[in-house]
């Protein structure tokens, strides 16, 4: 199983109104990516981030289809330009040694089919994690 672990700071100037069409953007994510085997959407508590989400995936297929569907690519545009600090994960009980490099194989694969993606977290201030590729 692969755990996506997705932790965000918003800008001080993203509305209440902003972060929640975002967060419930996620939440819709989570109700509709037909690969998304749970997840969780909240408040991050207990560190320097403010709103975190969850989705777990059977496997790396289930991951891609993940990132690549209709409601993440919604949800990336709602949100990204809100994010002043983010940082993206995985956690996962599978021992392949090659599972982080397959990983992110995925993340550059739709970041390279999603350029307006790819553009909006190379400009979140701060980002680490899954899919940074080389920043500037």
């Amino acid at each position: 199983m692969i755990f996506h672990v997705i932790r965000a700071a918003l800008k001080k100037s993203a509305s209440p109104e902003q972060a929640e069409a975002a967060l419930e953007s996620w939440r819709e994510t989570g109700r509709s990516v037909p690969s998304v085997r749970s997840w969780v959407v909240g408040r991050d508590l207990g560190g320097e981030f403010q709103y975190g989400a969850t989705f777990v995936f059977d496997d790396l297929d289930g991951l891609f289809a993940f990132l690549t569907h209709p409601a993440t690519l919604r949800t990336d545009l709602i949100g990204l330009e809100l994010i002043e600090n983010m940082q993206i994960f995985d956690i996962s009980d599978d021992d392949d040694p090659e599972l982080a490099d397959k990983i992110a194989d995925r993340h550059r694969r739709r970041n390279e089919l999603s350029p307006e993606v790819s553009g909006l977290l190379a400009d979140v201030p701060t980002y680490l994690g899954a899919g940074v590729g080389e920043r500037p």
